[in-house]
């Protein structure tokens, strides 16, 4: 629960209200939520099924009009007595029935109101909660401080701290819950805009050291030379770093774009005008799997100019690594590739100049960070695969520049997606092996490794029966994330080489595995992934000329989880897809939970709340301008100055 003082009970909210409201029976219809005081007037009947469940029947009187109430399982009930009074709340079924969901001897008007349901652990009772949270409210309400200042207050209707925090946890009607609840989102918004405009201010400081001096011919010469085209937004995209290189401010920019949009040759492009400009630039990379195939790219795409590129990954033999380890030292190796290898104490750049993080998610914040502090004036360039739409992407990367990429250069090739029940799978078996007989390789992805409690399939499980079916036909192989190192390394060959047929995986493919023959996917229990995830395992095909199929398996019949599974059957566009995936899941989730370097508000969704966000970051730029005006802000923007987002409390 998260709670290891008394006051952390006053921001452990509610996560759902029922109101509970006296409606006249002339008013009632069927399905109505109703309350009612009543009089039994018959001794209470009971039916049993099923070994002990029951069903227990009750006549009642409210007034002139007899009902008959019915209630599931309260065999204890038959206690009544003819005459007793009691309170019914329940859903109206018609012809004066009344399905129960509670029926208890309190005074009808002692339990209407707005009843607020807590998240609890086992063990602790209900009626034990709400008794301490009335105690903490008594006792420390008034220490409560008002962040939020005056004139927003006014402005927006806003409660008091106090008030929204006792009306939130003990509210009296609609209007002032409302109200405490807005406030409160507004607070949690309002404090991680002002670290964002806070960080934003400071990076605005100029520094002649940051400015890079290149031959822009040489950069557009090398852009001539790609065996491709790039889009106008690759374009706009260059144009817009190069010149974030050329000024007097550290550049502190996110690339963002869907699945297969260029943002690698992007990076590459201003990585090379940085050693035109005589510094180092170094592109961190989430896997090994990854690394090698930028590094495998920087030596096709740089094959024909003078730079010495260097890579570092965390299996390499220790001769090549203390090799390569004296030569980013000396300067010989100017573009330098890694993964997590990059920040260790032992790597010593020399006049390092820009930093790519590419899937910036899977990096904490002070991570990123530390890799800045391997040079005294480091640009940093993030890339992002999992794109939110540009205003929203303003707000929440508050303290960094923003460039998009919404082109792709196969717009018009799109995977054909289809969602199937699991169980059914079989009939779609003659089209897969048409597929494969078509020299098509696929990926079989499973949410797990091993057999476990809640029976979803694993890659163990698949692995063999696919091997066994397959034999002499089709060459299965085998990837995730317990085989060791030197495993991995050959399977991911083998396959690559095109020398297997199937790979049976978890999702250590969904960064980084570049295979332009895999053409076909089967995601079992798909059910089990988020959107965006499913997004990003799906831009593994279809990578070359040949059209990608992806086959969604799921054994859920939610309406709820088939309504999800079906933005992917419906959509190819990631914009689209993340946007769907913040409204259901949050920030925190999507862009790698906890390392995302956004919060997980505890109130606020950045989407259904997307004007009190956007409210609160606008006022954030102008408090941040007169923050002697507001010493709580200043003194809160200085308590958090070394912490990750995340990190502070919101």
């Amino acid at each position: 629960m998260g709670i290891s003082k008394l006051t952390d009970i006053l921001s452990y909210f509610p996560y759902r209200y029922e109101v509970i409201e006296y409606i006249p029976f002339k008013d009632w219809k069927i399905g109505t939520k109703i309350i009612i005081e009543a009089t039994v007037t018959d001794k209470p009947k009971i039916n049993y099924y099923r070994g002990k469940n029951s069903i227990l029947y009750l006549n009642v009187v409210n007034e002139d009009d007899f009902f008959r109430v019915s209630i599931f399982n309260r065999h204890w009930l038959m206690k009544l007595q003819v005459n007793e009074k009691i309170t019914i709340i329940g859903t109206y079924e018609g012809n004066n029935r009344i399905l129960a969901s509670h029926i208890n001897m309190q005074p009808l008007k002692e339990q209407i109101g707005i009843k607020p349901y807590y998240s609890l652990k086992e063990g602790i009772r209900e009626k034990t909660f709400l008794r301490i949270v009335d105690q903490v409210i008594k006792k420390y309400q008034e220490n409560i401080i008002d962040f939020i200042p005056e004139y927003i207050k006014k402005e927006n209707n806003f409660l008091s701290k106090k008030e929204a925090v006792k009306q939130i946890h003990q509210p009296e009607n609609k209007k002032l819950l409302s109200q405490a609840i807005n406030t409160l989102k507004y607070e949690e918004f309002l404090k991680f805009n002002l670290v964002m405009a806070k960080r934003r201010s400071d990076s605005l400081i100029l520094d002649s050291n940051f400015k890079k001096e290149f031959d822009i011919k040489k950069v557009k010469y090398f852009i001539q030379q790609l065996p491709f085209k790039l889009t106008d937004d690759q374009n706009n995209a260059i144009k817009e770093i190069l010149s974030d290189l050329q000024s007097e401010r550290q550049m502190a920019r996110i690339l963002q774009g869907d699945v297969g949009c260029g943002k690698t040759i992007v990076a590459f492009i201003v990585m090379y005008a940085t050693v035109l400009a005589e510094k180092q630039a170094a592109i961190m990379a989430p896997t090994e799997i990854l690394a090698k195939q930028h590094y495998s790219n920087m030596i096709n795409f740089f094959n024909n100019y003078d730079v010495e590129i260097g890579i570092l990954y965390s299996s390499q033999s220790i001769q090549e690594r203390r090799m390569t380890l004296e030569k980013i030292k000396n300067k010989e190796i100017k573009l330098i590739v890694g993964t997590h290898s990059l920040f260790q104490e032992q790597v010593e750049f020399n006049n390092l100049g820009l930093v790519v993080t590419d899937e910036q998610h899977r990096f904490g914040v002070k991570q990123r960070q530390s890799f800045l502090l391997k040079g005294e004036y480091v640009d940093m360039l993030l890339m992002s695969a999992t794109p939110i739409p540009r205003t929203l992407a303003t707000t929440l990367y508050g303290d960094l520049d923003v460039t998009t990429i919404t082109q792709t250069p196969y717009a018009d090739k799109k995977v054909h997606t289809v969602l199937i029940k699991q169980n059914s799978f079989i009939s779609k078996i003659d089209e897969i092996e048409n597929l494969l007989n078509q020299k098509n390789q696929m990926y079989v992805v499973c949410p797990a490794i091993d057999k476990g409690k809640d029976n979803i399939r694993n890659v163990n499980d698949i692995y063999t029966n696919l091997k066994k079916h397959y034999q002499g036909r089709y060459k299965v192989g085998l990837l995730h994330g317990q085989l060791d190192q030197q495993q991995k390394q050959i399977v991911e060959r083998q396959f690559s080489d095109g020398e297997i047929d199937i790979l049976v995986c978890t999702t250590v493919i969904e960064v980084g595995v570049d295979v332009k023959n895999a053409n076909v996917m089967i995601i079992y229990d798909a059910n089990r992934f988020g959107l965006s995830q499913l997004h990003q395992l799906r831009g593994r095909i279809g990578r070359g000329e040949k059209q990608g199929y992806c086959y969604l398996l799921t054994s859920s019949q939610e309406d709820e989880i088939i309504e999800k599974l079906n933005v992917i059957v419906n959509n190819n566009d990631g914009f689209k897809i993340s946007y769907y995936d913040l409204l259901l899941r949050g920030p925190g989730d999507i862009l790698g939970y906890r390392q995302s370097g956004l919060p997980t508000f505890i109130l606020g969704n950045i989407i259904k709340d997307n004007k009190l966000l956007n409210d609160s970051s606008r006022e954030a730029k102008k408090l941040i301008k007169e923050l002697d005006k507001y010493p709580l802000i200043d003194n809160y923007l200085k308590q958090t100055e070394n912490e990750s987002v995340l990190d502070f409390q919101v």
